[in-house]
């Protein structure tokens, strides 16, 4: 294997730690503005809007991880992900 030969990384590795990488940004990028009047307090919506979405790629790349050796549990953990992508969603659009 060389230096710059990405061939020999097997792709689920590559798109797993992708995910990741995409959860650990939208945890500190996350939409503010929208859960400004939620911040007072401890609410469902603010807290929606802040950790579901990362939740939701951690999730995702979790699946591709365990894709080959655990095919039920990836399924379990996508669809799992894609519910809790779709709550954040929602919310998203409602407030």
């Amino acid at each position: 294997m060389e230096l710059g030969d990405l061939s020999a990384i097997p792709w689920q590795l590559f798109v797993g730690f992708l995910c990741f990488l995409i959860a650990l940004l939208f945890w500190f990028v996350w939409p503010q503005r929208k859960a400004k009047p939620y911040s007072k307090r401890i609410s469902w919506p603010g807290y929606i809007l802040h950790y579901f979405h990362p939740l939701a790629w951690m999730l995702f790349g979790m699946a591709i991880f365990f894709q080959t050796r655990y095919p039920i549990l990836a399924a379990i953990l996508g669809v799992l992900g894609g519910i809790v992508y779709l709550i954040f969603i929602v919310m998203f659009i409602k407030l």
